[in-house]
């Protein structure tokens, strides 16, 4: 069949399957009346049409009672100890130095193969649209310059990017 063909027979039944829902949605709302406009639609039972109230009588009273429960258990402190430290270090990890955006996913895994053998363990891929991506790891940002440099003295070309 011709593509234009095919394209003309998918509309035409969406259109009838769009049609028999709509079909289908009418008979319910005139059975069954339509739940978007009756507040009390959901609190009519099927079965003998009883509403649901929540509404309470006048003279109805109720007695709170209080609902606190005694333990008569020793409570157990654990000391903790307090550590200190001389400087403070920001561990950040927003900068990934990407090496390479492919095309064909075989290409991606061989060159993530070529990175872990040259010693860059934390190499891996990831799709990104319709390509695939490798990435030596995730980094602060003077380290992922400082990576980046290192990899372009080893002839790849690289890209560091903010997450």
């Amino acid at each position: 069949m011709k593509n234009w063909l095919k394209n003309l027979l998918f509309v035409l039944f969406s259109f009838i399957f769009l049609g028999i829902g709509i079909f289908v949605a009418q008979i319910f709302i005139n059975e069954k009346g339509n739940p978007l406009k009756d507040p009390n639609f959901l609190a009519t039972s099927p079965i003998d049409s009883t509403i649901i109230s929540t509404s309470f009588p006048s003279d109805s009273t109720q007695i709170w009672t209080d609902d606190t429960i005694q333990i008569d258990e020793p409570i157990i402190k654990r000391e903790t100890k307090e550590e200190t430290f001389d400087k403070e270090i920001k561990l950040s990890s927003d900068y990934l130095v990407i090496i390479g955006i492919f095309g064909e996913r075989s290409n991606a895994n061989r060159e993530v193969k070529k990175l872990k053998d040259i010693g860059y363990k934390s190499a891996y891929r990831f799709s990104k649209s319709s390509m695939d991506l490798v990435s030596v790891g995730q980094f602060g940002k003077q380290e992922a310059e400082k990576i980046a440099l290192e990899l372009r003295n080893k002839g790849y070309e690289t890209i560091v990017k903010h997450k």
